[in-house]
């Protein structure tokens, strides 16, 4: 049952990923990493169909999350790349070629071989406060650094390292989500909602998705999301072993095929990164809006 909540989940996802970065590449030049990218987003049906449909998938993935664990989970979210990969050939302009196939296929193996092999195990439901706000103030520090890293390069770049923020922040959410929907069966609705992980929950999920529709803004989707989908279950894997006590196989040969696996990884947000869809995506009237983006020297 957990397994298929989890693959259902991907599934809506994946679409509803692939439908937000197509209503997201139509908004003002300008308006990436600003709350008005998404008040401008907020009032396109396009987009609220998108979100309705990921909401979807959330939902599935919570129950998922609170029948089983992040360890269980998080390995088959990273599926949501190869359907919004298939969503989007069907549904764009642009004709997603084998270097976008491979790189996608090549971030989706790494990952599962990575978290096959890692064999993550469970640990706790919850954690101290102080341990969450140690894991938050980490992944905030490093998403941070991704942003202002990210606004010195070029949009494929760009739109690749706002990605990995934006996965990051979702595997906060995923790990926090796993303990709200815990403490909901094990002690009911008031007891969440008089807790403040929901409100974490919410908080964290609105900043990932400023950086997310960033993302999407700046490439197409076969580059923009694959990053996304890649840093959320490597940071849900990190924090499930860090804060909630889960392990992680460490033997010789387990971590030699580990760093294997993140190096595939690597080679395929490389290749969606430099990928001509990004050209195809850019076209020339969009180029005179982006010098007057703030940039940090």
């Amino acid at each position: 049952m957990v397994y298929a909540l989890a693959l259902c989940s991907a599934a809506f996802v994946g679409i509803g990923n692939a439908i937000q970065q197509r209503a997201a590449a139509r908004a003002p030049s300008g308006a990436v990493l600003h709350w008005r990218l998404l008040g401008y987003l907020l009032h396109q049906r396009l987009w609220l169909a998108g979100i309705g449909t990921s909401a979807v998938g959330n939902v599935l993935a919570g129950i998922a999350l609170g029948l089983g664990s992040v360890a269980q989970v998080e390995p088959l979210s990273v599926t949501a790349v190869l359907f919004a990969m298939a969503i989007a050939a069907v549904w764009s302009r642009y004709r997603v070629g084998r270097r976008e196939w491979s790189g996608a296929i090549a971030v989706v193996a790494g990952i599962v071989m990575f978290l096959l092999v890692g064999r993550p195990g469970p640990g706790r439901l919850d954690a101290p406060v102080w341990q969450w706000a140690v894991a938050a103030a980490s992944i905030g520090g490093i998403t941070t650094g991704l942003v202002s890293l990210a606004r010195r390069m070029r949009p494929q770049h760009e739109a690749a390292v706002l990605g990995i923020g934006a996965g990051m922040l979702f595997g906060l959410q995923a790990a926090l989500t796993s303990a709200a929907v815990g403490r909901l069966f094990e002690r009911g609705l008031l007891a969440m909602l008089v807790d403040w992980t929901p409100y974490a929950v919410l908080i964290i999920a609105i900043i990932g998705i400023l950086l997310a529709q960033s993302a999407y803004k700046l490439a197409p989707l076969p580059v923009s999301y694959p990053p996304v989908a890649a840093a959320e279950p490597l940071a849900g894997v990190a924090i499930g072993i860090g804060v909630l006590g889960g392990t992680l196989t460490v033997t010789p040969v387990g971590v030699a095929i580990e760093l294997a696996a993140l190096a595939v990884m690597t080679v395929g947000v490389y290749a969606l990164a430099s990928s001509h869809l990004v050209v195809a995506h850019h076209k020339p009237h969009h180029l005179p809006h982006l010098p007057h983006r703030p940039h940090h020297k």
